[in-house]
């Protein structure tokens, strides 16, 4: 019999059982100062890009000389246990035997991903090729990908994008062979790889250098571009509208930039349908700006932008998540003999929401840099950087959590991520975990061997998830929620919390301590909540040195009337998948269709015979856009509509 308050701790091979179900027995390492080997025998990896595989794994792209005449670029998937999913020491994407450099890649909606490169066709000519492949490993696009470029040019470099239908953008700039000359150019492939448009040239120059080309696309034929334009050693910032029609294309171009500033670097994204940029800039110092561009190409704030930050000293290398309306955005501020990384977040008017000169992500005695951002999606941001703070020689990684109100959220100096002595760590790359956490992914030089690896942090800031598995199961007229823990500091406590549908805030309802195992333990509380309705539960973990919060868990308790019932579908907002309970008197013929939110109907959930009692049935969101939605359910002559939220 199970009293109100009752702790198990259960001997380690039951343990062994329960938590293969959850995944407590990952490959991520628990220690930062050896990390996760996730390529296995590379010869020395460059250009290392990743992308989060929108279900807490990520692909892995590289350069590499596995041979010491050529030069290949090879991929490699992780899942979210950090196991992969094929070849440890990666696959090709191409069995050509030419020469790659330089990859490029973009998550498609399918889950596949599209990789970019170039191949050296001679010493002074280049092609581009694309590939299509699976988190199996898998090519989809032949065995040799598909050659898209045959200009007889040098490939200087390249973007890649994709549309909503899958369609695959691609800008580059070219230079001639016996000229000065060079150019821009865009195609436009298909989500078979077919070229649907282009190569298409858009700008082409003698006297003036083409560099740094990004692309987004608005529509199916309509594109924001964004490049440099050097001449006598300062680079100008553009924006250009393009437009492809049947017979001809069109290109509304401006400087985003001031003519008297030197611009280093840029980078741009879509916030909506509208086009982020920022950029920093070398005058007497280096400064940061940003600019909001409209549909239309009209500049939101202001003709020459705004300046990002006025804090004193060179401020350098913006990085920047948009999520939720707003626009997070952290940089490199060099003075006196240190420099640090701040954060500041802007609305999509360009009002800073934080301080003036925004919060600090790490103000610490050394050099922080190299920093990368991502959003975990639940309104904070996860930042990770290469930090030398107690060498100049070698760095190591470590990464913060800031709320959405610049509020620190894990340790104040930040948490190890990457922290193996003597080592020499770059290509820092960092996707998010899809539960509030994220991945490092980054070459280390160990003992002079190069490698790639990666670290897994979780939400509560922790190698392994302290509060692991929390479920709540109906029993009659109680709750039964329970839960695992493992890596426990000894004074730890776990408040169960309750919030009900009407209630504006948590309520503690009781307490349990550590229990007696030291390596995982199982915990079990019994609730009464009694009135009917939606019902919350989660944990907040209490220790000396640690506080952290679990997830949240959503049940709804209700009183069978016997009457046709449409309950609010659990849990709401939801992300990807959430379930859907009716309750029928009798058997009955049941369809739930779903419908946007201007009423178009999308698609039916369920079509067909029911028992009576209580039914449940599952919906998966994963192919529509964050937004509000409708249900609705037909029982004979029974109809009900309730409404749910798709969020990011």
């Amino acid at each position: 019999m199970i009293e109100k308050k009752h702790i198990v701790n259960i001997y380690w091979l039951i343990l062994l059982f329960i938590f293969s179900t959850i995944n407590v027995y990952s490959q991520w390492a628990y220690d930062p100062s050896t990390n996760t080997k996730l390529v296995v025998n590379p010869v020395d990896p460059i250009n290392i890009s990743s992308v989060g595989d929108k279900k807490g794994g990520a692909f892995i792209v590289w350069q590499d000389s596995k041979t010491k005449d050529r030069s290949d670029v090879l991929f490699l998937h992780v899942n979210k246990d950090g196991e992969t999913s094929f070849r440890s020491d990666g696959k090709a994407v191409s069995q050509s035997m030419e020469n790659k450099f330089e990859p490029k890649i973009q998550l498609l909606k399918s889950g596949d991903l599209l990789v970019l490169w170039k191949e050296n066709i001679s010493p002074s000519t280049s092609e581009i090729f694309i590939q299509k492949v699976t988190s199996k490993g898998l090519r989809l696009w032949s065995e040799y990908g598909i050659q898209i470029t045959r200009l007889n040019k040098e490939i200087k470099e390249y973007t890649l994008k994709t549309n909503a239908n899958g369609n695959a953008i691609i800008a580059f700039i070219t230079k001639d062979l016996n000229s000065a000359n060079n150019s821009l150019y865009i195609i436009k492939l298909n989500s078979s790889g077919n070229i649907l448009k282009g190569p298409i040239r858009l700008i082409s120059s003698a006297d003036i250098k083409l560099s740094d080309s990004q692309i987004h696309p608005l529509k199916e034929n309509l594109f924001y571009l964004n490049w440099l334009e050097t001449k006598e050693s300062r680079a100008v910032l553009y924006f250009g509208k393009v437009e492809i029609k049947e017979d001809s294309v069109q290109i509304q171009k401006k400087n985003i930039s001031r003519t008297n500033e030197n611009v280093l670097s840029f980078e741009s994204a879509l916030a909506g349908n509208e086009l982020y940029v920022i950029w920093y800039s070398h005058e007497k110092q280096k400064a940061i700006y940003h600019q909001l561009i409209s549909p239309d190409g009209k500049f939101i704030w202001g003709q020459e932008g705004k300046l990002l930050t006025t804090k004193r000293g060179q401020n350098s290398y913006p990085q920047f998540d948009i999520s939720n309306k707003n626009i997070f955005v952290t940089w490199v501020n060099d003075y006196g003999n240190d420099r640090n990384i701040y954060a500041q977040l802007f609305d999509l008017k360009g009002n800073k929401l934080w301080k003036e000169n925004g919060m600090p992500v790490i103000e610490y005695e050394g050099d922080q840099f190299g920093q990368k951002v991502v959003s975990d999606k639940r309104g904070n941001f996860i930042i990770a950087w290469i930090d030398r703070r107690f060498t100049k020689q070698f760095g190591n990684i470590y990464a913060q959590k800031l709320n959405s109100s610049g509020e620190i959220q894990w340790t104040e100096s930040g948490i190890d991520l990457g922290t193996y002595s003597n080592s020499e760590k770059s290509y820092l790359n960092l996707v998010p975990d899809e539960q509030g956490g994220a991945i490092a992914i980054f070459k280390d030089k160990r003992e002079k061997k190069s490698e790639i690896f990666g670290q897994k942090i979780y939400s509560t800031g922790t190698y392994a998830g302290q509060i692991l598995g929390l479920k709540s199961e109906l029993i009659g007229d109680s709750v039964k929620i329970f839960w695992f823990a493992a890596n426990e500091n000894e004074d730890v406590v776990y408040e169960i919390q309750r919030k009900k549908d009407d209630e504006p805030e948590w309520n503690t309802i009781s307490s349990l301590p550590k229990g007696n195992s030291s390596s995982i333990n199982y915990y079990e509380y019994k609730d009464f909540p009694g009135n009917e309705g939606l019902v919350s539960y989660r944990i907040y973990q209490r220790s000396k040195n640690n506080q952290q919060l679990s997830e949240t868990v959503t049940l709804e308790i209700l009183k069978e009337t016997g009457d046709y019932t449409l309950y609010q579908n659990i849990p709401n907002p939801f992300s990807e998948t959430t379930s859907i309970s009716f309750y029928l008197p009798e058997e009955e013929y049941v369809e739930i269709e779903i419908y946007d939110v201007r009423l178009n109907p999308l698609g039916t959930i369920a079509q067909k015979i029911f028992p009576a009692g209580k039914n449940t049935v599952s919906f998966d969101a994963k192919r529509l856009s964050p937004g509000v939605y409708f249900y609705k359910m037909k029982a004979g002559d029974f109809v009900a509509v309730k409404k749910m939220v798709v969020s990011e």
